[in-house]
């Protein structure tokens, strides 16, 4: 507190009037951190018109954000700190990003879009990762959108989905683990 205190130029006591905690600091640096997420999505998502192309945006820039130095620092220093109600509202904030993906899922007729938005997320944090771990983010983001967008059309495809359930219904019986 001491540091951050010399760094804004306000007392320590000032600044616990403001945090209770070096702990709940580190929850609104968060809190910030995801927020700036959500509102940068909807800002770059919801001009577009085209649903794909909104799932193209969303996708390259979680892709960015989350694999930024920024938002591994704050994660980094923060998860195990966050005071229990401040929990809360990170999941009301993560709730607001993943809406700007959920939208243009519902516009194309998703049968179950909350499943696409998660499976979508898990591919982008995975990619993320990767990216942290040293892969190049260009080339990460390219497999990315292609797969998210490959996926997308597959999972659209009613035809398909249909002979997947049914095929999936017709040997649920005949397997062997």
């Amino acid at each position: 507190m001491g540091r951050l205190a010399e760094m804004t130029g306000l007392s320590r006591p000032a600044i616990y009037q403001y945090f209770p905690s070096r702990d709940h600091v580190l929850g609104e640096l968060m809190l910030n951190d995801i927020a700036d997420l959500a509102n940068n999505l909807e800002r770059l998502v919801s001009p577009l018109e085209d649903p794909y192309e909104q799932v193209r945006v969303w996708v390259h820039y979680c892709l960015a954000y989350l694999a930024s130095d920024e938002h591994q620092i704050i994660q980094e220093i923060g998860r195990e700190r966050v005071p229990a109600e401040q929990l809360g509202e990170i999941g009301v904030l993560h709730g607001m990003f993943m809406t700007s993906l959920l939208r243009p899922l519902q516009a194309l007729g998703a049968r179950s879009p909350e499943s696409l938005v998660n499976l979508v997320y898990g591919a982008v944090s995975a990619a993320a990762k990767r990216v942290v771990d040293g892969s190049d983010l260009s080339l990460e983001a390219h497999y990315l959108e292609s797969f998210a967008l490959a996926g997308l059309a597959s999972a659209l495809d009613r035809s398909l989905g249909d002979e997947a359930v049914e095929h999936e219904t017709n040997h649920r019986d005949n397997r062997h683990y």
